[in-house]
């Protein structure tokens, strides 16, 4: 992008911050970046052209998205609250007004949201928690010690082929049903163990492949005080010593999934 008319500002955070930042920190594609003032908050932002920044090697683009990245980071190791905005947030001249009015009219008209978003998460910091179980060692323990699913499998070794068709398929659904439930009362506990560390939990969608043969069957982002992050870590170190199940704890993140 270098070389193009930069009419639009990137913006990367919103920071409880009314003053300039540390001189020195820079953005994507090293850009210096500046801080736009309203009342008793900033925009962190760069000047940048119109157009999303894009490109067909995704090595380039995974370095664009760590510089972001990294920003964040810095302005929260600064001890700013902070409001992050996701990568290629660009705001754009309308009508009459440059980016800069647009910016600061935006800010003004959403104050308020800003300051309640700001309360909601002062001192907190958010955290990943994903779960994984091995599913067939879960489907063992079933078949071993549920009375109806073991007496299905009696039936269907001495029923001829057409019944022991039918009971295979109810022995199918059995278990599905008994494994589903199994699952959920693993999901429901953990969660009432962690829920009393975190101000909020978001739950987020399952991912397949994290941990070999094992499934995801929880992910949730969590927003957490300082003073209960090692509480949290705890009991998820205790989940994982009692139970058939592996833990995955990350972060601190920035806290996009509750602002």
């Amino acid at each position: 992008m270098t070389g193009t008319k930069k009419d639009g500002l990137y913006l990367y955070a919103l920071v409880e911050h009314n003053g300039e930042i540390p001189t020195g920190i820079t953005g994507v594609e090293g850009e210096p970046l500046f801080s736009l003032p309203y009342r008793n908050l900033s925009a962190i932002v760069h000047a940048c052209p119109l157009t999303p920044y894009a490109s067909d090697d995704q090595t380039v683009v995974t370095g664009w998205v760590l510089s972001h990245e990294q920003v964040l980071e810095r302005l929260i190791g600064l001890g700013m609250n902070t409001i992050p905005f996701t990568f290629d947030t660009i705001i754009k001249p309308e009508k009459e007004r440059d980016a800069t009015a647009v910016l600061t009219g935006w800010l003004s008209n959403e104050y308020e949201i800003f300051l309640q978003k700001f309360e909601k998460i002062r001192m907190k910091k958010e955290y990943g928690v994903q779960i994984f179980v091995h599913r067939q060692k879960i489907q063992d323990t079933i078949t071993a010690t549920n009375d109806f699913i073991k007496r299905l499998e009696a039936q269907a070794k001495t029923s001829g082929p057409g019944k022991k068709y039918m009971i295979q398929q109810q022995l199918e659904k059995e278990v599905k049903v008994a494994m589903d439930a199994e699952i959920a009362g693993i999901i429901s506990e953990i969660t009432r163990k962690i829920q009393k560390y975190c101000d909020e939990i978001r739950m987020g969608k399952l991912k397949k492949g994290q941990v070999p043969e094992r499934d995801m069957i929880l992910n949730c982002s969590c927003l957490v005080t300082e003073e209960n992050y090692e509480k949290l870590g705890a009991v998820l170190e205790e989940i994982e010593r009692e139970g058939d199940l592996s833990v995955r704890f990350t972060g601190p993140w920035a806290v996009y999934s509750f602002v």
